[in-house]
């Protein structure tokens, strides 16, 4: 089951637009449930928008027990970089990485007391991105006591900066799950993530996973055949 409202966030200066997934048999009980505050919301459900048709987060969990929150992005690029990318390194001299800060605070301290007020959710809170999204899901990860883990979904090591690598070192949190997807079907460098998964896991995380698929594409379709797999380790206990 799907539900989805718009909320104008004047701290962001736009109109958030938020999709929101419920586990089936949510109307059947009264329990909280885990959420995962995903970025770029929109690519979840392909049925919203055939024009960004990505993926279909019902077929890849269907049988999920966690509250799936999609958080849509701006439709102007530099404007989704900005909010997404507080290590920004890039030549974009449009983005505004400082943006990004507001934007996880108004999620964490504006929309997030919303959506608890609105659905059960319990303190079992964790995120998800894909591509650059995975930046942003790093960030909150290491920032936010709140989160108890991550997703990322290809991550685009080449677009941050040595403080993103300071955060690791200094913020870690070995008690917060991780979760690591790469398909490698298409060729790609690889190094970047090998050694950032190197870091990860020099840090002694007690919980974490890593889907390195050779024979999966590392694009949408890779992902969603994914998506369960990041579920299900969420939902371990």
């Amino acid at each position: 089951m799907v539900e989805g409202f718009k909320i104008t966030a004047q701290k962001l200066k736009r109109i958030l637009k938020v999709s929101i997934s419920l586990p089936s048999g949510y109307d059947q009980n009264q329990d909280d449930y885990p959420c995962v505050l995903a970025f770029d919301g929109q690519l979840l459900f392909d049925f919203l928008d055939e024009k960004t048709k990505k993926m279909d987060l019902n077929v890849s969990a269907s049988h999920s027990r966690t509250i799936v929150v999609g958080i849509h992005s701006p439709k102007i690029e530099a404007w989704r970089m900005s909010e997404l990318n507080p290590y920004y390194n890039g030549n974009d001299t449009s983005v505004e990485p400082v943006l990004s800060i507001i934007y996880f605070d108004y999620i964490i301290y504006d929309l997030l007391p919303y959506l608890k007020r609105k659905y059960r959710i319990s303190d079992d809170l964790y995120v998800l991105g894909f591509n650059e999204g995975c930046i942003a899901a790093s960030y909150m990860q290491y920032h936010y006591k709140l989160i108890k883990g991550m997703g990322l979904f290809n991550p685009p090591l080449n677009l941050v900066n040595d403080k993103f690598y300071e955060d690791i070192e200094n913020k870690f949190d070995e008690n917060k799950k991780i979760y690591l997807y790469r398909g490698d079907k298409v060729d790609g460098e690889i190094t970047d993530f090998y050694n950032f998964y190197i870091r990860l896991m020099a840090k002694k995380p007690i919980y974490s996973k890593i889907d390195y698929v050779s024979d999966s594409n590392n694009n949408y379709d890779g992902f969603e055949k994914y998506l369960g797999s990041f579920i299900e380790f969420i939902e371990e206990k």
